[in-house]
């Protein structure tokens, strides 16, 4: 076999990420004929095919493919440390970082977290990717993402999870509730009372588990994909939620104001942490990444964060 080529694993992986050629060119700033050539000498080499080519719809991993991808990140992120640990030691931080982020954490958390990176960074380039978590499983799987910032929620086995805060659920009350005022509400309370559903893949199981661990139907009225949109609906009195995440302000976008009030119930809660996936080496610029994540959720001026910071899940611990 002949000595393969790092260029072409980095093709290869562009093009696994955008599921094209022609976008893969496009961010390597090369020709499409380039990048098809090199994935047809690594498949020859190989003896494997990579992708299966879909008219009109892309380009998708074989399962030989998928494991290719995880090998060729590998060998490229020890190339890339040999090559910094040779070259570059005691200078910048350089390089691309692909990060998911799971929807509603982004302008919580992570806009500030990634705003103070780039400052601390200035010569990394960030690419942010905004998804649900259906999104963010299959994205690392595929390569499309190096490292994802996210809940807890229905993680395979082979991911490798670093938990950065746990944040208990709150019922969402419009301001001039009745209960607004109170120390804690009960669910069992608000059973009979219409509710507001966070409706995105894996985020409604968990939420309609509290209510299923507490033996309740909840009366459910409405339900949106949207964050905001659910904060304004129960603003605009059309019923409650709940949600873990608190925003700093208590106006929503219609400028409506809410209440998040802690649970009378011991419910279960969800951890936010650094997502990659497993056995894949970590190039320098992610382990960087994730160090400052864990420290800036450690410092985090977030009541809710510090009250709630807990260590990382036994047998699914990141690589820092």
């Amino acid at each position: 076999m002949n000595r393969l080529s790092l260029r072409a694993l980095q093709y290869f992986l562009e093009a696994a990420r955008n599921k094209s050629v022609t976008a893969a060119a496009r961010q390597l700033h090369i020709s499409p004929a380039s990048v098809s050539v090199a994935i047809s000498d690594l498949e020859a080499e190989l003896d494997i095919q990579l992708f299966v080519r879909q008219p009109a719809r892309g380009m998708k991993l074989t399962p030989a493919g998928e494991v290719i991808v995880a090998e060729a990140r590998s060998l490229l992120a020890r190339a890339d440390e040999f090559q910094l640990r040779a070259g570059a030691l005691g200078h910048s931080l350089e390089g691309e970082l692909s990060v998911a982020c799971f929807t509603n954490l982004g302008p919580v958390y992570f806009s500030n977290l990634l705003a103070q990176f780039c400052r601390l960074h200035p010569s990394v380039s960030v690419k942010i990717y905004v998804c649900d978590q259906q999104e963010i499983l299959s994205g690392l799987v595929g390569g499309q993402y190096e490292l994802a910032v996210t809940f807890d929620l229905d993680i395979p086995k082979h991911f490798e999870w670093l938990t950065l805060a746990v944040i208990p659920p709150q019922v969402v009350l419009p301001a001039n509730h009745e209960l607004a005022n109170a120390r804690k509400v009960s669910l069992k309370r608000l059973a009979s009372e219409p509710l507001i559903l966070m409706d995105l893949p894996h985020t409604r199981d968990y939420f309609m588990s509290l209510f299923h661990g507490l033996h309740i139907s909840p009366n459910l009225r409405f339900s949106s994909t949207n964050f905001e949109m659910v904060r304004t609906l129960v603003g605009n009195g059309l019923g409650y939620s709940i949600l873990n995440l608190v925003p700093h302000s208590p106006a929503t976008y219609d400028g409506t104001r809410i209440r998040h009030l802690p649970i009378v119930e011991n419910l279960r809660p969800l951890e936010v942490g650094c997502l990659s996936v497993g056995r894949v080496a970590q190039r320098r610029v992610a382990k960087a990444f994730i160090e400052y994540t864990l420290k800036y959720f450690t410092e985090a001026d977030t009541t809710q964060v510090k009250r709630s910071l807990a260590p990382q899940k036994s047998g699914r611990k990141t690589r820092i």
